[in-house]
C-alpha cells in the first residue's frame, strides 16, 4: 500500500502524520511526528529533514502540506451574485478590505458555501501572506520535493471530527467543533457538512492549565460564540466537538459542559507520549484523499510552472499522436506501393505467359489487319457496280460512271422521262452503298428522233 506523510507548519511546531492510504477513506495511521520550529524561520528545511529521519523514509508517494489556522485569516462574507467567474472578480476587489497588507502581498483563496435562495452567496474566504507561503514551498524545493498546494488546517480538523464521531448527525444541520492546540485553539462553525465559520482562541492547552487559564478561556469562547450568533440562531441544540491535545480533551469537554451548559462531545485523537500536548486533528484529517472544496492556496509562480508542465505534457501526448499518424499513414502508402508493384509484376508475368503460348497467333492476326480493307464489301469496285446494276431498271440507261475516293460518286446517263429518274436516284438513296445520292443536273435533247433527259446523280 501507498504511503503519504501530512506535515503542518502551525505557531511553534512542525507537525506530520504518515498514514498508509485506504482508498476513498482516512488512513491507517503509521506514525505521529512533531518538530519544534520558530515562527519568524525563513526556512523549515532542517525541521522537514528531521521529521523525515523519524519518520525512516527519504521519499514518500504523496506529500501533502497544511498550514495553521493561526498564520490565515479567514473570513465568512456574502457576494450577491451566483456566477464563479464573477465571484471571483469581486472577490479580487473585497479581498484587500480584511487584512493590512497590499494586494501583491497576498495570496487568496476561498470555498463556496452556496447560494441563500434570495440574492447572496455565502463565501469562506482564507488569506495568507505571501512570503509566509513562499518560505514553506521553497523548503520543500530546496529538499527535491514539489508540494502542489497548501491546504488550511480548519477544513483538516472539520474532516477529522466528521470521520471520529460516533453520531455524524449534528453534522448534518449545525454544530460546533473545538480544536485545542498547545498554544492556541480554533472553534469552527460546521454548516450541512461543511466550514462554515472559524475563530481563533488565543487560549491552549498550556493556558488551561495555568492558573486562572480555565476562566479565560471560557471568557474568549463566550465572546467567539458571540461572533456566531447569527449562524446559531435556528438551531436550539448545537453539539460541540472537542479535538485536540490527547491528555485533557474529556476532562476540558466536561468542564465546558458544566460552565457553559453545552452538549459537548469529546473525540479523543490518537497520541504517542511525545506527542500528548499538540493537537494531530488537522493532519489526521487529511490522511484521506483530497476534497474538492479544500481550500488550497499556491504560489503564481508554481501555478504558472504546473501549468506549463500541463501544457509540456499535452504537446509531448499530440507529438506523439501526429507521429503515430504520421507512421501509419507511410505504413499504409508503402503497403498500397508494394501490392501495386506486386500485382504489376504478376500481370507483366501473366502477358509473357499468354504471349509465349500463343506467339504465331500474332502474326495470324497482324496479316488479318493487313488483308482486312480489302475484303471490306463496301470499298469494293465490283460489289458497289453489281449493287448499281441490280437497282437500275431498263428504262435507265447509263453512259458514265466515276468513284473516286475523295472526290466522291457521279453517275451519268439518260431516261425517257423525269419520274424514271426520280425513282431510280430513291432506289440508290436506299441502298446502304449509295447513301446521299442526289440529282445534280437533267438535260432534255433528241436522240434518233426521240426525246430523252440526260441526267447526272452523285454523292460525296
Amino acid at each position: 500500500m501507498k504511503e503519504k506523510i501530512i506535515m503542518e507548519f502551525s505557531e511553534r511546531w512542525l507537525k506530520a502524520a504518515v498514514v498508509e492510504e485506504r482508498g476513498a477513506g482516512p488512513g491507517k495511521v503509521k506514525g505521529l511526528y512533531r518538530e519544534a520550529i520558530q515562527p519568524d524561520s525563513l526556512s523549515f528545511s532542517d525541521a522537514i529533514t528531521r521529521i523525515y529521519a523519524q519518520a525512516g523514509k527519504k521519499k514518500f508517494a504523496e506529500t501533502a502540506v497544511v498550514i495553521g489556522r493561526s498564520k490565515v485569516t479567514v473570513r465568512r462574507i456574502d457576494l450577491p451574485s451566483r456566477d464563479n467567474a464573477e465571484i471571483g472578480q469581486m472577490l479580487g476587489l473585497h479581498v484587500i478590505r480584511h487584512v493590512p497588507y497590499p494586494k501583491e502581498e497576498i495570496i487568496w483563496a476561498y470555498h463556496n458555501l452556496g447560494f441563500d435562495g434570495i440574492s447572496n452567496s455565502h463565501i469562506l474566504l482564507a488569506i495568507a501572506h505571501r512570503d509566509i507561503l513562499r518560505n514553506i514551498f521553497n523548503s520543500f524545493v530546496s529538499l527535491g520535493i514539489q508540494p502542489e498546494n497548501i491546504l488550511l488546517s480548519s477544513q483538516g480538523v472539520v474532516h477529522y471530527a466528521r470521520s471520529s464521531a460516533k453520531d455524524p448527525a449534528p453534522f448534518q444541520q449545525v454544530c460546533l467543533v473545538l480544536d485545542i492546540d498547545s498554544a492556541s485553539s480554533e472553534l469552527m462553525v460546521v454548516n450541512k457538512l461543511q466550514l462554515s465559520s472559524s475563530v481563533v482562541i488565543s487560549q491552549g492547552a498550556e493556558g488551561l492549565a495555568s492558573e486562572g487559564g480555565p476562566v479565560r478561556f471560557v471568557m474568549e469562547l463566550k465572546q467567539a460564540l458571540s461572533a456566531f450568533r447569527d449562524e446559531l440562531s435556528a438551531q436550539k441544540d448545537v453539539t460541540v466537538f472537542v479535538t485536540g491535545v490527547a491528555g485533557g480533551v474529556e476532562e476540558i469537554g466536561g468542564y465546558l459542559e458544566k460552565e457553559m451548559g453545552l452538549k459537548v462531545c469529546p473525540l479523543q485523537s490518537p497520541a504517542t507520549d511525545t506527542t500528548r500536548d499538540i493537537s494531530f486533528a488537522s493532519v489526521l484529517g487529511f490522511s484521506a484523499p483530497a476534497r474538492k472544496d479544500d481550500i488550497g492556496f499556491t504560489l503564481p509562480e508554481i501555478q504558472v510552472k504546473k501549468e506549463m508542465k500541463q501544457k509540456l505534457r499535452q504537446l509531448l501526448i499530440l507529438g506523439v499522436c501526429c507521429i503515430y499518424v504520421f507512421i501509419m499513414a507511410a505504413l499504409v502508402a508503402f503497403s498500397f506501393l508494394s501490392q501495386r508493384e506486386a500485382y504489376l509484376e504478376k500481370v507483366t508475368l501473366a502477358v509473357k505467359l499468354v504471349k509465349s503460348r500463343n506467339e504465331g497467333l500474332t502474326d495470324v492476326s497482324r496479316m488479318v489487319e493487313l488483308a482486312r480493307p480489302y475484303m471490306e464489301a463496301r470499298v469494293t469496285p465490283l460489289t458497289v457496280l453489281y449493287e448499281m446494276d441490280r437497282l437500275c431498271p431498263e428504262n435507265i440507261v447509263l453512259t458514265n460512271f466515276v468513284w473516286d475516293r475523295k472526290k466522291g460518286l457521279v453517275i451519268r446517263g439518260y431516261a425517257y422521262e423525269m419520274p424514271d429518274i426520280f425513282s431510280f436516284v430513291n432506289a440508290l438513296d436506299n441502298s446502304p452503298l449509295f447513301k446521299g445520292m442526289k440529282t445534280r443536273s437533267t438535260r432534255r435533247h433528241k436522240i434518233k428522233d426521240k426525246e430523252v433527259v440526260d441526267f447526272e446523280i452523285g454523292a460525296k
